[in-house]
């Protein structure tokens, strides 16, 4: 799968967990995603890294209005991709795949509202995923592969395996890999979580499970602030370009973090 893009400027406030969230915007950007490769793409916060995993991974809804606006494209095996077709091969890393979006704390108010709602479970999650993409793999193989607790328990109570992936604290990352993976996803986008995110999800611990994904033939997006990040994980590094302030008919505001609750 090559995902080629073009051209691409555009504004937008991702988010992650529904908690935090930020401005972005990138700038004139040309990419051309390789199958197998992990792509750190290096800038300054606000400078466009975000925006480009958010893009990808199919959870921006203006889309389309974005590319139309900007003349830019994004083409995935020569076809031009909207947020359906980004959706189907991208997995956006800590909140998973976008079949099952990320909700708050709010929607799992007690375990019997959860089973009443069909909250999908990760072990859940994982087996639709296997499913659906006819692995030949197992529950606990995909389990077992990313070092998920509870692997061997089908009992909810024990393992967070068996819990939704919002009551997964750090191992979330984890589990919102082997959930991609599952359904075998070929396009893995991480939000910008630095500075403490970034150390947990790229350590030495961690990156065994992200080359995982690299030698199965997937592309890995990571955006940064430093090289030094990804030193060592990234087979290719890319530079976006800062944010600086421009004639005011392009209407592009400055990067501001802010969490939801602002």
């Amino acid at each position: 799968m090559i995902v080629d893009i073009r051209c691409l400027s555009a504004n937008a406030i991702p988010t992650i967990f529904h908690d935090f969230q930020m401005i972005d915007a990138i700038r004139d950007f040309n990419l051309t995603i390789e199958p197998g490769n992990v792509y750190g793409i290096v800038g300054s916060i606000g400078s466009g890294g975000w925006l480009l995993s958010w893009l990808l991974a199919g959870r921006e809804p203006m889309l389309t209005e974005l590319l139309d606006m900007s003349k830019g494209a994004i083409d995935v095996d020569g076809r031009a991709a909207d947020n359906a077709m980004l959706q189907r091969i991208s997995c956006y890393i800590g909140e998973g795949v976008a079949e099952f979006p990320y909700r708050t704390f709010r929607a799992y108010p007690s375990a019997l509202i959860r089973r009443l709602r069909r909250v999908k479970t990760v072990a859940d999650q994982i087996e639709a995923g296997l499913s659906r993409s006819g692995s030949t793999l197992t529950l606990r193989d995909v389990a077992e592969l990313f070092e998920l607790s509870g692997a061997e328990m089908r009992d909810p109570a024990n393992g967070r395996l068996h819990r939704p992936l919002e009551f997964n604290s750090v191992e979330r990352w984890r589990a919102s890999l082997a959930i991609g993976y599952a359904f075998r996803k070929k396009l893995y986008c991480a939000p910008w979580i630095e500075p403490h995110g970034i150390d947990y999800l790229l350590s030495h611990y961690n990156r065994k499970f992200v080359k995982l994904l690299r030698d199965g033939g997937a592309s890995v997006i990571i955006p940064v602030s430093s090289e030094a990040h990804v030193a060592g994980i990234a087979d290719r590094i890319v530079h976006v370009k800062p944010w600086k302030p421009r004639d005011e008919e392009e209407g592009v505001a400055a990067p501001l973090t802010m969490h939801a609750d602002d």
